[in-house]
């Protein structure tokens, strides 16, 4: 299904400028950045298309309640376009940008250069199986391009389980918004996600050209995460969302 094009991508003044509903974000790449450990270069230095896709789809959501005013949390966010986006262009009061510590410097130097202040991003370390301090509430976890091994998806999950606030039968829970390539691994890496205790709901999927090789294309799909205690209707009834359900 093709999703709405909000989102444009143009490479300029060696920064990526991306236009996300009616205002252009620049996002700095960072090429040197290694994992000290291992000295191999983190993925997450480079701006990927999940990340396009996952703001394109929040921009082009006829209901931005779940925005609005909102704490929005980016698990692995890399570069961090779609919690910046959500403050800068969506109406979140704020954004909590998390990932391993070399990637962070970029995290806050994007945030900077898009005129969001330290009080409306928040830069910090957060791993896999780690957690924030309980003060931190959450309205709504982003994240893209993380479906990748099920064997990291436990780890994942105890983090969620940590952010996640339940809600109501009038909603006010924690919610979630991933995007993906669709590839091998990713409906393994869901499952497991369902095992432990969320459920995760494709509601888009579009085609589009690659950022990195415009004459090469690929599908993505756009999934909706709730933690099933939250609204166990889901689980009786996971049928795809059309593109209109964010």
């Amino acid at each position: 299904m093709e999703m709405m094009e909000v989102v444009a991508t143009e490479i300029m003044d060696a920064a990526l400028h991306v236009a996300v509903a009616g205002r252009t974000l620049a996002v700095a790449e960072r090429d040197g950045t290694h994992d000290p450990a291992t000295g191999r270069a983190l993925t997450g230095s480079w701006l990927w298309d999940s990340s396009l896709v996952l703001a394109s789809h929040l921009a082009s959501c006829v209901h931005h309640h779940h925005l609005r005013g909102a704490t929005v949390l980016e698990l692995g966010a890399g570069t961090g376009l779609p919690g910046i986006a959500a403050v800068a262009c969506l109406g979140a009061a704020r954004c909590v940008l998390t990932d391993v510590r070399p990637l962070l410097p970029g995290l806050r130097a994007n945030a900077d250069a898009n005129g969001l202040t330290a009080e409306q991003a928040d830069v910090r370390e957060l791993r896999w199986g780690g957690h924030l301090e309980p003060e931190v509430q959450v309205d709504v976890v982003l994240m893209s391009d993380v479906f990748y091994d099920p064997d990291d998806m436990p780890a994942m999950a105890d983090t969620l389980h940590g952010l996640w606030r339940d809600g109501d039968s009038d909603g006010g829970g924690t919610v979630g918004w991933a995007a993906s390539e669709a590839r091998d691994g990713v409906q393994d890496c869901i499952d497991v996600l369902r095992e432990q205790g969320f459920e995760v709901v494709e509601v888009d999927r579009v085609t589009r050209s690659l950022l990195r090789d415009p004459e090469q294309a690929a599908d993505f799909a756009v999934y909706r995460l709730f933690r099933r205690t939250t609204s166990p209707s889901i689980v009786s009834n996971p049928t795809p969302i059309t593109t209109a359900g964010c």
